[in-house]
């Protein structure tokens, strides 16, 4: 039977899928369901995404992983946002699939994450991808999942401890959006219909509520991917917004982190009341519009080598603080 929080998510598919994924798009080219782990070829594949005039030309290239709360998701959902950076950058885009926490437990998601990286760098020259100019992205957990990876990839004990073949990869910069950086204090945090703790129990197979079960759980240290942010970690855009029923203040600790390190990177923080957890992947709506023409100049001046100072832009402030005043 289906959890309750795996309905939710998919649900959250269902219902918002035409608001992501329906927009059109000309002269993409799309290469489907290549497997990326043959031991897993039904759950473990990738798609690429790149413009029609750009076939057989090495591009700078976004891997990309789904958001959908461990447990649904797909890359089929992400089908709008690759197709509209692909669209307005001059890039290749590779969205991933991985198993879900209800297919196998912590830490086989990031296995997989790090294996589609590996993969990524086996195959760029048959693909035609510039291991140079590369980048990683992701959304809700599929933003943990790829900074998660890009911690792996930099460090040698986190990747043996989970399992993972480290990828001799080097990322120009991460694009992360509304995750749950600090993994320990969303599961400890009080949720909606504590939807947090129920996900924590399906992904680690444990009772979360039990603090002497969770601390005894014997990757525990190797959860929090704050806890693994080097001084190599790569520039970041991170988009947040202030109403988020699921991962609100989590930007705010990634961002910390990146503090610490001196690590640049550009925030963009919604204050505006309806932008939900992950609202930008609705590409038509004007508020997803403002955040999407931020993360093309981010991209833009990435391309050209320049990175960005750090920036913290705060969208829908303005005007609440307009109608204060008038109040």
């Amino acid at each position: 039977m289906a959890s309750f929080q795996r309905i939710l998510f998919k649900s959250i598919d269902i219902l918002f899928n035409h608001a992501q994924n329906k927009h059109k798009f000309v002269g993409i080219n799309v290469q489907k369901d290549i497997v990326y782990d043959e031991e897993y070829p039904d759950i473990c594949a990738l798609d690429i995404y790149r413009h029609e005039d750009k076939i057989g030309f090495k591009l700078p290239t976004i891997v990309n992983y789904h958001g959908g709360g461990y447990l649904a998701g797909g890359k089929e959902y992400r089908v709008g946002i690759a197709k509209y950076l692909v669209d307005k950058l001059d890039v290749c885009v590779v969205n991933v699939d991985y198993h879900t926490c209800e297919q196998d437990r912590f830490p086989q998601f990031t296995r997989d994450s790090v294996k589609a990286l590996k993969w990524v760098e086996e195959h760029a020259e048959e693909y035609h991808i510039d291991l140079d100019n590369l980048y990683i992205m992701g959304d809700s957990a599929g933003a943990q999942i790829a900074a998660h990876a890009i911690t792996v990839s930099q460090n040698a004990e986190l990747a043996d401890a989970l399992g993972c073949v480290k990828p001799n990869l080097r990322f120009k910069g991460a694009l992360l959006f509304c995750g749950p950086y600090d993994v320990l204090g969303a599961l400890t945090s009080p949720s909606v219909l504590d939807i947090a703790r129920g996900i924590g129990n399906k992904v680690l197979g444990i009772n979360t509520r039990n603090s002497e079960e969770l601390d005894a759980y014997p990757l525990k240290k190797y959860l929090n991917l704050l806890d693994w942010i080097g001084e190599d970690f790569p520039p970041c855009f991170v988009g947040h917004t202030k109403y988020d029923v699921f991962c609100a203040g989590q930007g705010e600790r990634l961002m910390a982190e990146l503090d610490k390190r001196n690590i640049p990177y550009v925030s963009y923080l919604s204050v505006k009341r309806m932008d939900y957890h992950c609202w930008y992947l609705a590409l038509k709506n004007r508020s997803a519009k403002k955040l999407l023409a931020e993360l093309i100049l981010y991209m833009q001046s990435m391309l050209k080598g320049k990175i960005p100072p750090k920036q913290c832009i705060v969208y829908g402030e303005k005007k609440k603080k307009e109608k204060e005043k008038s109040e």
